[in-house]
């Protein structure tokens, strides 16, 4: 395997494997919260507050430090000498702080204005509205704290460091549960406790980041050099970058500021399903996105366009092995997975069934986001940042129009007149929140085929379209009939699924295992150079 490759795939795998331990813990923290809150206005008010800080999270964490940060430092410490690299990053880290805090404060101040801009159906709701207020002046400040994060993470996976970075949200999530636990029962209003987690997950965060740093001797101390050449090349990438690499969660939030206007629950409900819809994403598709973007900004930094696209190549075809099968799964299963992690406490056989519906919407567009997150940074590593952005304003407008034809009428009390009379006279389906999971869904197959188009006029001959295409054939043909034994395999243990929460979970691992079991045979059969190059990764971890 050429060293491009090797370093591609080990390294997504170390970051596979510490993304999990982040995706499960992740998890964790949200049955926690259900099992205290369940879908009623406390975690309505919760969710709708850390909507902007988690968007931030995504896009300085999955964005930012990917497609603006690690090509800046990754041309510094290929071209310059290493003191000129930690220099760039205390510059970066110096005018980031005094950003990050001003919007910090502003957001706090402003906090009445972002809530009635994104859940203007709390408007009608005054108990609901002053809650998600006080909740989002809380959380604010968690903005300072990860986007430094994002800085110093940038630079250490530009130095193939991935280990504090993949770690890093893991620490969240243990304090918001530890939160949760410790704290929800002895405060006058509970769910602060949640607030209280995030806040001092995010410090946790980042002495990581800065422990890492330290130890390679890349001591992170902040400097006024606004004009160096890393802050000004960063800042010309930093905002197209955010909005083209992290769409999806741009549609998300505009579902949330939708669902705001439909019955309680709404919200919540998609905030569950998207937590299940993010598990496979981040556990390999992150995973590869991170462990790419290095070789690709240095191959592009050195021209070396061929390489380039074999490298995006090869991380396509190990995608499409997990996204494709993962999709089908989750339209499948996406019932018993919500009962057996949520369906408990104040999580109720209602909520288990209305999530359900909206995670198998958003697994309908599984594989458009997880391309979308390996396509949009082969352009910023180009240097086109404009193109994503383009994309990703086509991929808003589609999102607007499928969400409000889809989610059906809304009422007069829940917002503006002139609100509900656009949705109403729009509205053809009646899907409810389902509606704007599918819309997203929409919208992200949209971003990855025009993003798809644009690269292959960008890369003439440099890229193997007819070999991608054949590994997403192979990897269909493989999943299909997996899809057929998981629900013949799920019809056969349906008496488990009503029994007890330890008969479900054996009968959920089951299914599971018949459906991977099934998937990688059909590989091994069908074959393929994917299939060869997973085959040869996993021995080579393996001794």
């Amino acid at each position: 395997m050429p060293t491009e490759k090797r370093r591609i795939a080990e390294a997504a795998g170390v970051v596979s494997a510490l993304t999990l331990m982040s995706r499960v813990t992740g998890l964790i923290r949200d049955i926690v919260i259900s099992y205290l809150f369940g879908a009623g206005t406390a975690a309505e008010a919760f969710f709708v507050a850390f909507r902007f800080p988690n968007l931030f999270r995504r896009l300085v964490a999955e964005g930012a430090m990917a497609v603006a940060f690690v090509p800046v430092f990754s041309d510094l410490l290929s071209n310059r000498p290493r003191a000129e690299a930690v220099r760039g990053l205390r510059a970066l880290i110096g005018v980031a702080a005094l950003v990050l805090a001003v919007m910090a404060l502003a957001g706090s101040i402003f906090s009445p204005l972002w809530i009635d801009a994104v859940a203007p159906g709390f408007a009608g709701e005054p108990e609901l509205r002053s809650l998600a207020i006080t909740l989002t002046r809380w959380l604010f400040p968690y903005l300072f704290f990860i986007g430094l994060v994002a800085v110093m993470a940038g630079y250490l996976n530009a130095s193939r460091h991935f280990i504090a970075p993949a770690l890093s949200p893991a620490l969240l999530n243990l304090s918001v549960i530890s939160a949760a636990l410790l704290l929800s029962g002895f405060l006058a209003v509970p769910v602060r406790a949640l607030a209280i987690g995030v806040l001092v997950g995010g410090l946790g965060q980042l002495a990581l980041q800065v422990a890492a740093l330290v130890r390679r001797g890349a001591v992170p101390l902040p400097t006024w050099e606004p004009r160096h050449e890393a802050v000004r090349r960063a800042a010309r990438l930093l905002l197209p970058a955010t909005i083209g690499t992290a769409i999806f969660q741009i549609n998300v939030l505009i579902g949330t500021m939708l669902a705001s206007l439909l019955a309680v629950g709404s919200v919540s409900y998609l905030w569950y399903a998207d937590r299940v819809f993010e598990f496979p994403l981040g556990l390999v598709v992150s995973a590869l996105g991170t462990a790419a973007l290095p070789s690709m900004a240095s191959q592009a930094s050195r021209r070396q366009y061929a390489e380039l696209g074999d490298s995006l190549g090869f991380a396509l075809s190990l995608m499409n092995l997990v996204a494709i099968p993962a999709s089908i799964g989750l339209v499948l299963l996406a019932q018993p997975i919500t009962a057996v992690l949520f369906e408990r406490g104040a999580f109720g056989a209602d909520e288990t069934a209305a999530t359900a519906s909206a995670l198998q919407f958003y697994a309908i567009g599984l594989w458009s986001v997880a391309a979308t997150r390996l396509l949009a940074p082969a352009f910023y590593a180009l240097g086109e940042p404009r193109t994503p952005v383009r994309v990703a304003a086509l991929a808003v407008v589609v999102n607007v129009l499928a969400s409000v034809v889809l989610m059906g009428p809304v009422d007069d009390d829940k917002s503006p007149a002139w609100l509900v009379a656009a949705i109403n006279s729009l509205s053809i389906a009646d899907l409810d929140h389902a509606g704007l999971a599918l819309a997203t869904s929409i919208a992200g197959t949209v971003n990855a085929l025009v993003l798809a188009a644009g690269l292959a006029a960008r890369l003439p001959g440099h890229f193997d379209w007819r070999g991608t295409l054949g590994s997403i054939a192979r990897s269909l043909a493989a999943a299909l009939p997996m899809g057929v034994a998981v629900y013949a395999a799920s019809q056969l243990f349906q008496p488990w699924f009503a029994a007890s929460l330890a008969w479900r979970i054996g009968a959920l691992t089951a299914v599971i295992a018949v459906g991977i079991s099934v998937f990688a045979a059909g590989c091994l059969v069908i074959g393929g150079p994917d299939v060869e190059r997973a085959k040869r990764y996993l021995r080579n971890r393996g001794r």
